[in-house]
Order: structure tokens, then sequence, then C-alpha cells
């Protein structure tokens, strides 16, 4: 080795990179055909953040010495990092045809279909990268973060306690394990290794919204208020942020009726004071009596937030809507004829209903609309609908006049607090004889027709939707109570109607 490569790998050891670049880059104009010192100056650009600049040196250094896996094992990872995934993908598989042993390339190659969702694909190359490098770190942590998506909690456990193991200064490890921590509730050891995040980075507002939960786990109620109002503030009012803290104030509220709760109510709504999420509930934790519906943008952005995990967390809740309303539907049906019906499924979220809707539309046709566009985009994969639109559903009903046979609402009327609007509007919408079948939650709360509850949801009174059915020129032809779900200790009870128009 020359002193003037001596002089260059020295740069590069110590981190010097724009030093060993300008080395790197005179020997390659001695000597343009080494493979390693273009490897080399490639290394120095991506270490510099000019991706481009390597991706161009590792492609050189492949075509002079296609037998080493070295450069297209790193083009891989480039062209990864720049979300070329197809790229990504062909030198990945470049690098396992001259070496099938090359962690760095399977590891890669588990990237790319993690990102695409395919987890079973991905675990496979993880595994693989595993066995040739036990402690390969993303190998280890994305192994734990696929599992964490599955909801295999345990699992995921066990590879983030690895990953931190094998990397105890790594932050992300450690922030993945104390988000398995919360899940699996080992709400010591979550606290401890967030408390420890937390002093490197107090102005991680994620990291103060996980203590917050993990404070609320532990019944440390105080702590986690100020840690949840700490990650709206430092936030700057992040929309993920004021739903997290408004169901924080809500669970609080319900599990501990003698904590401050209200204090920060009004100090959330002072402060944020023109955005419909703190709008809304803070006006549902201070019981106001003259809200009647709810904020349409809240209730999009509640329902994009919570798309791609909306029907795990309500596999939680015991959530019975769409079964009780799939066999009132399948009693009628035997008694009279439902075949080919055109249907709406109002608020159709990720296609719940639609599953024991689809038999009953099958030559007319099955429509789905919902404001929210990610819960529309998880339905829209299931391949149920005729059509989804993304619209709000007064402006829709008012759009389709005598259009449907039946409109099925599963937990939509919870979103509206007076009822004789929406009820007009379906009617329209109705073809003679047509029909509506929702379900709606029982206010035991008041005596007033409908109550805001803590929820930031609608109760109504029997007895009000009767009247107001009738008194839009609905005929009534079902009635039953029911458990609609489980919201904490609780249990949920409504009822499930089948309304006709004449």
């Amino acid at each position: 080795m020359s002193s003037e490569e001596e002089k260059a790998v020295s740069y590069y050891k110590e981190q010097n990179y724009a030093a060993a670049l300008r080395c790197f880059l005179q020997l390659s104009a001695v000597d343009n055909k080494r493979d390693d010192i273009l490897v080399y100056i490639a290394n120095c650009y991506d270490a510099l953040g000019k991706k481009e600049e390597a991706a161009a040196y590792y492609t050189k250094a492949c075509k002079i010495n296609k037998k080493s896996d070295i450069a297209p094992a790193n083009l891989a990872i480039i062209f990864y990092e720049m979300q070329d995934l197809s790229q990504a993908k062909k030198f990945a598989e470049k690098t396992l045809a001259i070496n099938p042993h090359n962690p760095s390339a399977l590891s890669v190659l588990g990237n790319v279909f993690y990102r695409q969702k395919k987890y079973d694909k991905a675990l496979k190359f993880y595994q693989q990268a595993m066995a040739v490098q036990r402690d390969f770190y993303t190998a280890v942590l994305n192994a734990a973060s696929i599992y964490f998506d599955k909801h295999d909690y345990a699992t995921a456990y066990f590879y983030a306690k690895r990953a931190v193991s094998s990397y105890p200064d790594s932050d992300e490890a450690k922030n993945m394990l104390a988000s398995i921590c919360v899940e699996l509730e080992y709400f010591d050891e979550a606290i401890l290794l967030l408390a420890d995040l937390y002093k490197k980075n107090p102005e991680d507002y994620w990291l103060c919204n996980l203590l917050s939960q993990a404070f609320q786990q532990k019944k440390d109620y105080n702590k986690a208020l100020e840690m949840g109002w700490r990650a709206v503030t430092l936030s700057k009012g992040d929309k993920d942020q004021h739903i997290n803290f408004g169901y924080l104030l809500y669970e609080i509220a319900v599990e501990s009726p003698t904590t401050d709760v209200l204090s920060y109510v009004r100090k959330w709504q002072k402060q944020y004071s023109d955005n419909p999420i703190v709008k809304h509930m803070s006006e549902a934790m201070l019981h106001a009596g003259n809200v009647n519906q709810i904020n349409s943008t809240y209730v999009r952005d509640i329902f994009d937030a919570f798309a791609d995990d909306f029907e795990n967390v309500l596999d939680g809740l015991d959530y019975a809507v769409p079964s009780l309303m799939g066999k009132t539907l399948e009693n009628l049906a035997k008694n009279v004829k439902l075949k080919k019906m055109k249907i709406l499924d109002a608020g159709c979220g990720t296609g719940l209903c639609g599953e024991y809707l689809k038999k009953y539309a099958r030559f007319r046709g099955l429509d789905g609309v919902d404001l929210s566009e990610k819960m529309l985009d998880v339905a829209r994969k299931k391949k149920i609908y005729t059509h989804l639109y993304n619209q709000d559903l007064n402006q829709f009903l008012s759009q389709h006049a005598h259009c449907y046979d039946l409109i099925n609402a599963a937990d939509v009327l919870t979103y509206f607090g007076e009822l004789g609007c929406v009820f007009i509007q379906m009617f329209e919408a109705l073809k003679p004889g047509g029909r509506v079948l929702f379900s709606i939650s029982e206010n035991s709360c008041t005596q007033d027709n409908y109550f805001l509850h803590l929820s930031g949801r609608f109760l109504h009174n029997r007895k009000y939707v009767e009247d107001v059915l009738k008194k839009c020129g609905f005929i009534i032809e079902k009635l039953t109570r029911v458990k609609l779900r489980n919201e904490g200790n609780l249990e949920v009870w409504g009822w499930i109607v089948m309304a006709r128009k004449p």
C-alpha cells in the first residue's frame, strides 16, 4: 500500500470523509481500474449524504469486478434508502447470485417486502440474514417491528430484547422495546427505557406520548397528563398528538373521576380553540349541551388516524354491530324477497358490513361512502363494493334521490346528535318500499333526546329515535336492544333498528 493510499485509509478510519474522498479521487485518477478504491469513494459520498454520487461509483465498481458482492450489496442499500425499491431488489438479488450468504443483501430484500407489507416473505429473508450473522442489526430490529405490526408482542419482545442487548447504544432499538413493553403491560420496564431516552431527547414528543401511555397504565394519572400535554405542546399541535391527548383525557376521566382532568381540558381548549379535534373533544368533556352534530373534519381525521389498525382495535372491543345487523337482514330475508337490491353502506369504513351486504346486491350493486379516504383504501382492497365515494354523508344522500333499496348505517348515527336532517335525506335517497338499517347507542346518562358523551360520540333516547323516524315518514319494522361493544370495563348498549319507506 502506497503512502497516499495509507493516508486516504487513515482519513477514512478517522471518519474524515471529505479528506478521505479527496485522496481516493486522486488515487482513482491514477488507476481507475481498482474496484476497491471506487468502493471507498462511494462510501465517502454516502457518508457525506451524496447518495446519487455514491450509486454512480458503486456501479463503476460492479462493472470492473463482476465477482465481488461488496459493490452490488451497497448499491442495494443505497437504492433502498433512495426509495427505489425495484432497483434495491435487483441489486440485492444480483449480490445473492454472487454470494447467497450476504447478510446486507438478504436484509435489503427483507426490507423491500416489509415495505410492501408482505411480512412472511420479509421474515424469511431476515431469518436468513440472522442465520449468517446472528445479531445483524437491521434484520433483528425489523423482525421485531414486523411481529409488533402483527400483534405478536411476545415474539416482538424476543427480537427487540436481542437488538438492545447487542446494540445497547441504539435509541431506535430501545424505543421499539419500550413500545412492545407497553403492549405487553411491562410498564416498569417501559418506563425505565423511556426515561433513559427522555433524558437524551426531552424534545421528542413521541417519547412523551409513550411515557404518557405507560404512566396511565401504571395509574400514575398526573404524570400521564403532564407527559401527554407536553407531547401536544412540543409537537406544536400535531394532529395525532391531539387525538392521543383527547383519548387520554377521556380514559382518565372514566378511570379516575377524582383526577383533575378538566383543568387540562380547559387549557387545551383555550390554546387550540380553532382545531376541530380539540373543539369537539373538549366540548364532549365539558358536556356542552349546544352540540347537535360532530364536525366532519374531526370525524375524518380520527378515522384517517386509526384506519390501518381499525379492525384490530374493534376485535379487542368485542364489537358486534356488523354481525347483529347481518342477522337482522337475514331474518328479514326469510319473509321478504331481498335479492336484486341496490344498497348503500353509509359510513362504510373499512368494509366490515360489506361481507354480509354483498349477497343482497349482486345484480344492482353495493356502494360505500365514507369521509375517511384512508378507511376507503382498506375497503377498496377487499373488492366488495361496486363504487366507493369519499364524501360527506349528508352531501352524498342529497345527490342520490330515490336511488337505493337499502341504506345500511353501522355506528354512523353516533356522530349525529339531532337526527331529523339525516333521516329526511335517507328517506329521500330510498326508493319506495326501501329500508334503512342502522345501529344507535343508548342514552342511559340523561333524560335528553341525545347526549354528547365523554368519548366524543352521541347517545340517543329510544323514544326520540322512534318519534323522529315516524315524523320523517318511516314505518319502524324492528327495534332490538343489544350490546354493541365493550368500552374499557363497561358494556355499551343500544339498538339495531330497521325502518321502511312506504
